[in-house]
């Protein structure tokens, strides 16, 4: 089974003064199955790094995303479905948009999303997996 990182999970792996870099890298480690980032998820990567400063420009961000797209168990998965295939079933907010697309993503391709959001985790909890902190 595949493991599609949504964006904080990246985030945290990627930058190691993440206060939740440690607990996700002990995870990763741990795994042996291959992981899938999206175009979601790598935009969101870029997004943060850049927005918390973590890098000082655009290049680093980008270096930063190469590390996982080079991982010899990385798998892209092209966003190939419509909104009309998400389900929006416990969805009330707009950040919870986003959320349901990538569980949609993890099911049509059989995986997990793995993410560190306790609320994700519990509203798609068929393909959900919550890394604890």
């Amino acid at each position: 089974m595949i493991d599609l990182l949504d964006g904080n999970v990246l985030v945290a792996l990627g930058d190691a003064n993440h206060v939740h870099h440690d607990v996700t890298e002990r995870w990763f480690a741990g795994r042996k199955s291959a992981f899938a980032t999206c175009p979601i998820t790598q935009g969101t990567l870029l997004r943060m790094l850049l927005l918390g400063r973590v890098v000082e420009n655009i290049s680093e961000a980008v270096h930063i995303l190469d590390g996982f797209l080079k991982h010899p168990r990385h798998r892209f998965w092209p966003n190939d479905l419509g909104y009309d295939a998400v389900r929006m079933h416990g969805v009330i907010g707009h950040r919870q948009i986003t959320d349901a697309y990538l569980a949609a993503l993890a099911r049509k391709h059989e995986g997990k999303l793995v993410t560190l959001d306790r609320g994700l985790a519990a509203l798609h909890r068929d393909v959900a997996e919550r890394i604890p902190v």
